[in-house]
């Protein structure tokens, strides 16, 4: 076993939900389908999604959601799409800016969000895939460079928008948010 700095962290990419009832209500629960791995080269995200099973030839836009659970969403961002081939498999990779990690819904210091793929924001019609907790640290200073031969991909496309993507169909169920009785 290493000790030591990770260079990459990876957590496993599960079929939350779906308007059909497949992997249940909309908790972060469900069977595996893939990974998603990330790492912080030069003070950026840069994440890498593989997907094994979803609806086959799909368009899925991938957000990275500030917030451990659906429920405590802060905010969301699109960071990419991700198309799905004839068996449900696909992947891609995304780099989120430094200058993008400061601002809202996110910000400096110690982050735990997650991301979120879905055919757009609040349809499920196409199933919900959800990976977390994205752990990762965003420093202050504005003077971060991306590692060398890295494309800076700012895929972002419009303003962040508040809560969590999939808007009202958010349930009370999360793991991270509820009660145990």
């Amino acid at each position: 076993m290493k000790v030591g700095p990770m260079p990459e962290t990876q957590v496993p990419v599960v079929f939350d939900s779906d308007t059909n009832g497949f992997g249940g209500p909309l908790d972060m629960i469900g069977p595996q389908v893939g990974l998603i791995a990330y790492s912080e080269p030069g003070g950026n995200l840069h994440i890498r999604v593989n997907i094994e099973f979803a609806f086959p030839s799909t368009t899925y836009e991938v957000f990275l959601v500030g917030g451990p659970a659906h429920n405590v969403s802060t905010g969301f961002i699109v960071i990419g799409t991700l198309v799905t081939d004839a068996v449900g498999s696909g992947s891609g990779s995304y780099t989120v800016g430094h200058a993008t990690l400061l601002a809202a819904p996110f910000g400096p210091g110690y982050r735990t969000d997650h991301i979120d793929l879905l055919h757009a924001v609040g349809d499920l019609s196409k199933g919900t895939l959800t990976a977390g907790a994205i752990n990762y640290f965003v420093c202050r200073e504005a003077n971060q460079t991306g590692a060398a031969g890295l494309k800076l991909a700012e895929t972002v496309r419009g303003k962040a928008q508040s809560g969590d993507p999939h808007g009202e169909k958010v349930t009370g169920n999360d793991p991270l948010t509820t009660k145990k009785k």
